[in-house]
């Protein structure tokens, strides 16, 4: 507890001018006026949060004695199609059971949901006024970043953010670029042997919690890019675990992810740090590529799916019907109907989002000597302006 205190006080420290590597110089006025808003609430949310799980431990007990039983992890590149597989796995309701964003948040506890399940019952008795007015809030806060990524606090999203109190969650890096959040990110390579079991105490704790409240015969589901650096460390902690590792071209996936990263950073800061970003995950995308696919190569068949986002798009229907075949798992008649439905959407779809190479700071050749490997390995067309 002590060492986790002392982290966030650094942070805390840190936060309010972070030194982005020596390439950003001067001091921002939106970050000290952001950092004002963010640090109260933040803590005060884990504080809160903290405590209800301490009192888990007093109501609950038996919470801890829940076996987690072959969790499936849907990890991979970050926008190489993980959210669209979660969901549409996570569609099988009679199988999986996955964390809504709203439980992520401000809910960890089961004594928090407990009495929020118990205050939606109330809502809904009385015309859902509540539930109404939850979901304007909802559109206003979280509506501008549907084309970066689309969400609602009733949506699956992504658990590592329960390691948010133990500083487990790379996200938090937005708000405070510090070398100990990005060592995050070569987890299994880098993060001392206490550090990983710390989170992975940690998070076993949250998977019990969250089968306790949604019953333990199903199967937990999780969906975490940021889960791909510590794909070792989690077959280990869980070793019936199955991972589908997900990928793209890296001329889509690479401008992509370095695009929503800096649209997410200039929130917290009016200085021009595209730089910064463009270069901390650049070498991240790298490690991830290798790491996913030697990790992959690590596990025995039956624990192991590789996803092409390629072809997830295309045909969602067969390729949630492969994993099911990889892993022995059979599709009931409702979810293969349900299926259907989002492979014909899915077929119809087309994405408004492109993203230059040039304008991101990102030339084809810096892609093609990063990446080259992995344009091969799969056959990937190389970036257009190489292929004159």
């Amino acid at each position: 507890m002590g060492s986790l205190i002392k982290a966030y006080a650094v942070l805390f420290v840190r936060s309010w001018n972070p030194d982005y590597d020596g390439t950003v110089s001067g001091v921002s006025p939106r970050r000290w006026l952001v950092m004002a808003g963010f640090w109260p609430l933040f803590l005060l949310l884990q504080l809160i949060n903290g405590a209800f799980l301490l009192l888990d431990h007093l109501l609950f007990p038996d919470f801890r004695r829940v076996v987690v039983r072959a969790p499936v992890f849907v990890v991979g590149v970050p926008r190489s199609g993980t959210t669209f597989l979660h969901r549409l796995l996570a569609g099988d309701r009679e199988r999986f059971t996955t964390t809504a964003l709203w439980e992520l948040i401000f809910a960890p506890s089961i004594c928090q949901r407990r009495f929020w399940h118990g205050v939606g019952r109330l809502d809904a008795l009385v015309g859902r006024p509540l539930g109404r007015l939850l979901h304007g809030l909802e559109r206003l806060v979280l509506g501008g970043l549907d084309d970066v990524h689309q969400t609602g606090l009733r949506d699956p999203e992504e658990d590592y953010l329960a390691l948010l109190p133990v500083l487990g969650c790379f996200l938090l890096v937005l708000a405070v670029p510090d070398p100990r959040l990005w060592r995050l990110t070569f987890a299994d390579r880098d993060l001392p042997d206490a550090d990983k079991r710390r989170l992975m105490a940690a998070y076993r704790r949250f998977v019990q919690r969250h089968l306790y409240v949604h019953g333990d015969r199903l199967t937990f589901l999780s969906k975490n890019p940021s889960f791909t650096p510590l794909m070792a460390t989690l077959a280990a902690e869980f070793p019936d675990a199955r991972f589908i590792g997900c990928l793209r071209n890296p001329t889509e996936a690479v401008p992509s992810q370095i695009n929503s990263i800096v649209i997410g950073a200039r929130i917290f800061d009016g200085r021009d740090t595209a730089g910064y970003w463009r270069e901390g995950f650049l070498a991240m995308l790298d490690y991830y590529y290798r790491h996913l696919l030697d990790e992959l190569e690590r596990l025995p068949p039956s624990r192991r799916a590789l996803s092409r986002m390629e072809q997830l798009s295309a045909r969602p229907l067969a390729t949630v019907e492969g994993f099911y075949a990889d892993f022995g798992l059979t599709l009931s008649p409702a979810y293969r109907a349900w299926l259907v439905e989002r492979d014909e959407k899915a077929r119809a779809y087309r994405s408004g989002h492109h993203y230059s190479l040039e304008n991101l700071g990102v030339a084809p050749q810096r892609l093609i000597d990063t990446f080259g490997w992995v344009y091969e390995k799969f056959a990937y067309p190389l970036p257009a302006t190489e292929r004159r």
